[in-house]
């Protein structure tokens, strides 16, 4: 059967969303990597053409940038009542 969502045998265990040790080392050590090597980093990409140069500049930005993700939006209009829907029209007409 199992135990409920959320439910654990072991209360004193990892945390949610706890980072595992060596995860986080690494991600310093590569943090300090590129700090210290940023200037190096930097020269060689002015000498970079210009499709290189678009390509470096694109893989950066997602580590700077939230990723956009689709949006769907189910509405059944049937079940909606007139001021609702009045309510909608109203705030559509003033955009």
């Amino acid at each position: 059967m199992g135990l409920r969502k959320g439910m654990t045998n072991n209360p004193a265990g990892k945390p949610p969303g706890a980072v595992n040790k060596l995860s986080r080392d690494t991600r310093q050590t590569i943090t300090e990597f590129l700090q210290t090597s940023w200037p190096e980093v930097e020269k060689e990409f002015y000498k970079l053409s210009g499709r290189d140069k678009v390509n470096f500049y694109k893989d950066l930005l997602p580590f700077v940038l939230p990723r956009m993700q689709a949006v769907t939006m189910d509405l059944e209009l049937d079940a909606l009542s007139e001021k609702e829907l009045d309510y909608i029209i109203d705030k559509l007409m003033t955009r």
